[in-house]
């Protein structure tokens, strides 16, 4: 390097460019691979200096001098610590986001996928391909997928930053964040806090005054404070607050603020009649009971199919008889996400025998109707006994959460029998049911999770 890129990166260094050279350097970075890599050596060497400032201060504050050489050693940590924020922030850029084409110049390369906006004043568009930016909305809600499966959706007023992959930042807002197997390590930055993702959901309530409240839906995370000086591991069903850059404090656990966010957060598009979105953490259907309500939970995370999986639907088209199903198989290797539908009205006859159960009086069966969209196209649906069983293992969380009884639809073409509808698109469900008693009637829904769409 000339001597004059080398001073130039030593103004970067500390702060110090103008916008003229700035410009310069920034040309000289993007002229040839071979100086991106010599910057970013001269910044490693950087940092490792500050981390020896950083471990003398420490050592230093332990002994406890008070020498004009510790004062000396905390005004040099101080400043490359300002100087080491300007570092990581241009750093991830470069690494991360600034790659070289084939002619030698750099282009930003998008690592995170719009899934959804429900903001009328968002320049962002379902399907848009994007990287590290700033994204402001003001009311509404956007969902992104990283390239690696993670998911997280922002509800506004909100301001998020996409830094690299792998890791963003939160100023303002609601946000959720659902982190598959294998993409554990994500980490959402906070003006007081840290939060590093261990496999997880949860989410993080943030304040205009930069105060975060951090919920685990699932899994763990790690929460470091702003000046690093304390690391808490909260767990599912936990929730920690954050209100300065040293404390961290346990608080109340609650997931009703992200009511608004669970549909969106899951793929679901829009729903009408009784649909009702049960929150998917925790992953629990238990004994839910409505006569009013059809519940839909998600069933845990997207994931990759280890063998074949049957289902009873994939055409679209309306289903009144048995006769019309015809059994398929979702291959192996298809990454999927599944969600089931639920009508259990509440059993007021508990005492009654098994005999009088299964012979209804008419006056006691409950009807219900309900449409459902999917942001995804349907793969397939099941809705036999049997196959809503074998299938429980793969996708109902923490096995026999589900009743087991009665759970098949009953398509004998009566009109006290169950409807279904698969539209043309294979993105909404409606269905029109009928249950009675300690039966209840079940959808499983297999969704096309894709990465690539």
């Amino acid at each position: 390097m000339s001597a004059e890129i080398d001073d130039l990166i030593e103004r970067w260094l500390e702060g110090s460019l103008n916008a003229e050279q700035e410009k310069e350097l920034q040309n000289w970075l993007q002229s040839d691979p071979q100086n991106m890599q010599s910057f970013t050596e001269a910044n490693i060497r950087h940092q490792i200096l500050q981390d020896a400032i950083r471990s003398e201060l420490v050592t230093n504050e332990i002994k406890g001098t008070s020498s004009a050489s510790a004062k000396r050693s905390t005004f040099a940590w101080k400043q490359s610590l300002a100087i080491a924020t300007g570092i990581a922030a241009c750093l991830l850029i470069v690494l991360f986001v600034l790659r070289p084409n084939k002619n030698g110049n750099s282009e930003r390369t998008p690592f995170v996928t719009v899934a959804m906006v429900e903001d009328p004043g968002s320049d962002l568009t379902v399907g848009d391909r994007i990287s590290a930016q700033a994204i402001i909305i003001q009311t509404g809600l956007v969902r992104l997928q990283f390239d690696d499966g993670v998911e997280v959706t922002l509800q506004g007023p909100a301001r998020y930053e996409l830094i690299s992959p792998g890791r963003t930042r939160l100023d303002r807002g609601l946000l959720t964040a659902t982190v598959p197997p294998g993409a554990e390590g994500f980490k959402v930055d906070t003006p007081m806090a840290e939060v590093i993702d261990l496999g997880t959901a949860f989410g993080i309530q943030l304040d205009d005054d930069g105060r975060a409240l951090i919920s685990v839906f699932d899994g763990e995370v790690e929460v470091h404070s702003g000046d690093d000086s304390e690391t808490r591991l909260v767990r599912e069903g936990e929730a920690v607050e954050v209100a300065s850059l040293k404390t961290i404090l346990e608080s109340k656990f609650d997931t009703s603020p992200y009511e608004k966010l669970w549909p969106a957060s899951s793929g679901i598009a829009g729903s009408s009649g009784a649909f009702k979105y049960a929150p998917p953490w925790p992953r629990r259907m238990g004994r839910i009971q409505s006569d009013e309500n059809l519940m839909v939970l998600q069933e845990g995370y997207a994931q990759t199919l280890d063998a074949p999986l049957t289902v009873n639907v994939v055409a679209p088209g309306t289903y009144r008889h048995d006769s019309q199903l015809i059994d398929q198989e979702i291959p192996a290797g298809t990454r999927v996400k599944s969600f089931l539908l639920q009508f259990r009205p509440a059993n007021d006859n508990e005492a009654e025998s098994s005999v009088q159960r299964s012979r209804p009086n008419p006056d006691d069966i409950k009807r219900i109707t309900g449409d459902i969209t999917f942001d995804r196209p349907v793969l397939g649906l099941i809705v036999r006994g049997d196959d809503l069983r074998s299938s429980d293992g793969r996708f109902s969380v923490r096995g026999g959460q589900v009743p087991q009884k009665g759970r098949s639809l009953e398509l004998f073409g009566t009109p006290r029998d169950d409807v279904l509808t698969l539209s043309k698109d294979r993105r909404t469900i409606s269905l029109d049911l009928a249950a009675f008693g300690q039966f209840n009637d079940q959808v499983r829904v297999i969704v096309d999770e894709s990465l690539e769409q």
